[in-house]
């Protein structure tokens, strides 16, 4: 059985057409993890309707936890095709990382930027991709702390932030899961449902196969310690194994909001993992709630709730 897996940042909504909210909606806001200032909270690409038909317009716009829509004038707004052409149905890539203090995506003359939250901008070599690649075919996912960055097209390349160099480069037909929790290693999974873990030179460092209760679920998680996994079994408990041994260390149940896809799973501590949930609610379009949840005692709490820009055809949500 294959593994199912969410790596996707990005998630296509119904498009509602209205004015653009001042403010974000929010319960129990906690800017990034703890950080004392503003981040990134997600992106939105706004939609219009154009001879009845609903279409990408206008830029990429980051909301951040003080309510502020930043407008981010030098991304990308539309995918591109092989030719240059903009294909109009599919939004250009960007991520997030979970801290929410970087955001990547294609620069407009298709540079791969990684902008720094109220600060500058770290371009990746300008032959990092093909100049005839098919951008929505290109997934960008950052590690919590916005250090490393995953570029994947046909293969997953990794890459320092900082200075914008390449670190390694992943093995053909492994596809990337996300970064583990302190950003230093790589989890993978197959078509032989195997896991893998490389470290960001693309060095294998460990795989196994899934324990028997989390084979064939998730979305998976790889803890700091680059061997334990978490995964959401049936939608309603986090299982915690072994990634070698295949043993189950941990099952604790929680419930999650009504309705609710688990968009995002993510190792945010030694014993924590975060989820963020999108609800498609009849009043409310698209609701992100993000939870807390302990593996050891099972206790699980709201770390944030909001509403998205309701003029919103398309978002990107921070990770961790």
């Amino acid at each position: 059985m294959k593994i199912r897996v969410l790596v996707a940042l990005v998630t296509t909504a119904a498009a509602v057409m209205a004015a653009p909210a001042a403010a974000q909606t929010t319960a129990q806001a906690e800017p990034g993890h703890g950080h004392g200032g503003d981040s990134i909270r997600y992106a939105s690409a706004k939609a219009c309707k154009v001879k009845k038909a609903t279409v990408l317009c206008g830029n990429w716009r980051l909301v951040t936890h003080h309510g502020d829509i930043i407008q981010l004038k030098d991304a990308q707004l539309e995918a591109l095709d092989g030719k240059r052409r903009p294909v109009g149905f599919t939004a250009a890539p960007v991520a997030i990382s979970g801290d929410g203090q970087k955001i990547v995506y294609f620069r407009k003359d298709g540079r791969i930027a990684v902008r720094t939250f109220g600060g500058g901008v770290t371009l990746l070599p300008a032959n990092t991709l093909p100049k005839n690649v098919v951008q929505y075919n290109v997934w960008f996912r950052l590690s919590d702390d916005g250090a490393t960055l995953a570029v994947t097209d046909r293969r997953t390349m990794i890459f320092d932030t900082k200075k914008g160099k390449r670190l390694g480069l992943l093995p053909t037909k492994r596809e990337f899961i996300g970064f583990s929790g302190d950003g230093k290693e790589v989890l993978t999974s197959a078509t032989d449902e195997v896991f893998r873990v490389y470290d960001r030179s693309g060095t294998l460092l460990r795989q196994g196969r899934p324990a028997e209760a989390v084979n064939g679920w998730g979305p998976n998680a790889l803890n700091a310690d680059a061997r334990t996994l978490a995964t959401l079994v049936s939608g309603n408990k986090i299982v915690v194994s072994d990634l070698e041994t295949a043993q189950v260390e941990g099952d604790n149940p929680i419930k999650l909001p009504k309705g609710g896809t688990v968009e995002m799973l993510d190792w945010t501590g030694p014993t924590q993992v975060t989820l963020h949930v999108s609800q498609n609610l009849p009043k409310v379009p698209n609701r992100m709630t993000v939870l807390q949840h302990d593996t050891k005692t099972g206790v699980t709490k709201v770390r944030d709730r909001y509403d998205i820009l309701k003029d919103t055809f398309t978002y990107a949500a921070c990770g961790g």
